[in-house]
């Protein structure tokens, strides 16, 4: 076998601590160029890209600034978990009765729904989980088919397997109350959110009008101050509510010119409206309960003969498949405690990022630099260098879970992907060549992945860019011009 060696001439410049080959200079004189510009100028910015063969450097700019990453910090999350937990990894929630059911059909006692820590349960996003509804239906039939034809008892929900600190101390505010920042539990359904549909204003600047919300919620109210914005204008509208709090205030703006016009919320109390939806569920069946549904306080430890139903979540392969094409917040936060229980037993937050650094450290990764305050990269104050992202890049192309991991990724410019990139880099270099993953809050764009250069030899790349002037768009427009640049190589 040939075996090609790269001479790699190391240049350090006292111009942002850019170290890169020689041989690459056109790429670095791009990045010297937009540093220069008004967007850039003042901004953090980081990039790194080397070839995934030899470990050639082709350009490392401020590679060990931490940066916050927003949501490539799910590259990280999606990566250890594929292998703590496994690709055909399932998470399972069942159905538990207590007491008995006597000769007529009537339970004495309550109806259980134990969580799993499925984050699929009740919305059909990933290929083969059920919608909310078809999962009423099944839960359902699963009491008549017990012969259960009343309940005298409540409907509970056990959320106990993970703990009961539902978001991160230090996710916005003004986040809280929407569906990208829903609250996580081992008793999730329906991903945690609910649609609020407005009817538009004739004029821009008027009230748009509250028309209903789907599902509907218990208990929740809301205080409208949603304006009319310009048509085309999207959606600007916020739901300010802090998790457990069911009255929200609506503010920001909805597009003109729609008949009507959603945005979606999170649920305040998941495990309650689980138990709640599935009560009315039971008595719209005609199984008449008496009791009312809540959420168990204390651990209690089920009879096996006891169980009702028993229902697997589609494969973690298949949820990370939909977490990193979409950029699911709750998905990956669920992950990140399910990690947690399988490595320290403890399904929190904490623990969960203390079986990824523990996954970096068993493969030898440095992960000096990374600051983790969540799994999914919400928060502004997690950090990542661009040299730790290519680390774990090129780490991950030697895992049995690769294919999974790289084939969750977007591809750019491929109009049948489920990802944001389709329009993206077409007649260039990157069409259906780029695989990656962006990131995208207040202040911080980044792109992350893998591409091939012309002759065929796979790039990782990482570039990370936090507080620019200017438009985030302008920024993502200067990492897809670099990364055109990484893929025109030979």
């Amino acid at each position: 076998m040939r075996q090609m060696f790269y001479r790699v001439v190391p240049m350090l410049l006292l111009f942002a601590g850019v170290v890169f080959s020689q041989k690459y200079s056109s790429v670095l004189n791009s990045v010297k160029k937009y540093q220069q510009t008004k967007l850039l100028k003042n901004a953090s910015w980081s990039v790194t890209a080397r070839y995934l063969d030899t470990g050639e450097k082709i350009i490392e700019y401020n590679s060990n600034l931490s940066l916050a990453p927003a949501s490539n910090m799910k590259l990280l999350t999606t990566s250890a978990a594929l292998e703590i937990l496994g690709e055909e990894h399932r998470f399972v929630t069942r159905l538990f009765y207590d007491g008995r059911i006597d000769a007529k059909g009537i339970l004495h006692g309550n109806i259980y729904i134990v969580g799993g820590g499925d984050p699929t349960l009740g919305y059909n996003l990933v290929n083969g989980s059920l919608s909310l509804d078809d999962l009423m239906t099944r839960w359902v039939n699963a009491l008549i088919d017990k012969g259960i034809k009343r309940i005298d008892g409540d409907i509970i929900a056990d959320d106990l397997l993970y703990d009961k600190i539902p978001i991160p101390d230090n996710w916005y505010w003004v986040d809280l109350g929407n569906y990208y920042a829903a609250s996580t539990s081992a008793l999730t359904i329906h991903n945690n959110l609910y649609f609020l549909f407005f009817k538009p204003a004739k004029k821009v600047g008027d009230k748009a009008k509250l028309l209903r919300i789907v599902p509907e919620i218990p208990g929740i109210s809301f205080l409208n101050y949603m304006q009319t914005g310009k048509s085309g204008s999207g959606d600007n509208g916020y739901v300010y509510a802090a998790p457990g709090q069911y009255n929200a205030v609506l503010r920001g703006t909805i597009p003109q010119g729609k008949s009507e016009f959603y945005i979606k919320g999170a649920i305040p109390n998941p495990p309650l409206f689980a138990a709640q939806y599935f009560c009315k569920a039971i008595r719209l069946s005609g199984i008449s309960v008496t009791g009312k549904a809540n959420v168990i306080p204390d651990t209690i430890k089920y009879d096996k003969r006891k169980k009702i139903d028993q229902l697997y979540s589609p494969q973690l392969k298949d949820i990370v498949y939909i977490i990193n094409k979409k950029s699911d917040n709750l998905y990956t936060e669920m992950l990140l405690r399910a990690m947690g229980l399988k490595k320290f037993n403890t399904g929190s937050i904490e623990a969960g990022i203390d079986a990824v650094k523990n996954f970096f450290d068993e493969n030898g990764i440095d992960h000096d630099g990374l600051i983790m305050y969540d799994g999914c990269g919400l928060s502004r104050s997690d950090a990542i260098t661009t040299n730790l992202m290519a680390d774990i890049l090129t780490e991950m192309t030697k895992k049995k879970s690769f294919k999974t991991f790289y084939n969750s990724l977007g591809i750019v410019g491929e109009p049948t992907d489920i990802s944001h990139f389709n329009n993206m880099g077409i007649g260039t270099a990157i069409e259906k060549n780029a695989r990656i993953k962006s990131g995208v809050i207040g202040g911080v764009r980044a792109y992350s992945g893998y591409l091939n250069d012309r002759a065929g030899r796979i790039i990782v790349f990482s570039m990370i860019a936090n507080n620019f002037n200017g438009e985030g768009v302008d920024v993502s427009n200067i990492h897809k011009k670099i990364m055109i640049k990484l893929a025109e190589l030979k």
